[in-house]
């Protein structure tokens, strides 16, 4: 994931509601899953092995992240239980197969909590960050995104 990809999902992050944080969260997942299906192809095993673990640990935030006295959330618990165990596996025995077959599934929970994310009206959780509004312009390096506080933002 580039420094640009990085700083785009900072930027989400700090605008997200709980629902959106969800979703950022497994498209970094499923991002970091496809990079390393790709290290894999270009027989780089470092890199590999690399960006499992930070699938995983992308997965581990999202398992820490649920509510566990809901029933809802214990079910998706399990599932993220059964993810990192696939992870877990690839990374052992350096083979993508586990990834391959979860990356699909991963792509099924992205939608449905982009629906649900699509419902939740109680803002973004971290409401004392500064506000991002769509203002691209051409700077220099590229596109550069303002915020209001001033801060850049370079795609």
């Amino acid at each position: 994931m580039t420094t640009e990809e990085m700083n785009v999902y900072k930027m989400r992050i700090t605008q997200a509601g709980v629902g959106e944080l969800t979703v950022i969260m497994l498209e970094m997942e499923m991002q970091w899953i496809r990079e390393a299906l790709q290290a894999y192809d270009d027989k780089d095993m470092d890199t590999y092995i690399d960006y499992v673990e930070k699938a995983q640990a992308t997965q581990l935030e999202l398992m820490n992240g649920l509510n566990l006295d809901n029933e809802v959330s214990r079910d998706v618990y399990s599932v993220y239980v059964f993810f990192n165990r696939q992870l877990i596996n690839s990374k052992i025995k350096k083979a993508p197969q586990e990834l391959d077959r979860i990356l699909p599934m991963l792509e099924a929970y992205h939608e449905s909590f982009l629906a649900i994310a699509g419902t939740d009206t109680e803002g973004p959780v971290m409401d004392q960050s500064e506000k991002v509004y769509a203002g691209l312009t051409y700077g220099s390096d590229g596109l550069v995104e303002n915020s209001m506080g001033g801060t850049e933002y370079t795609v």
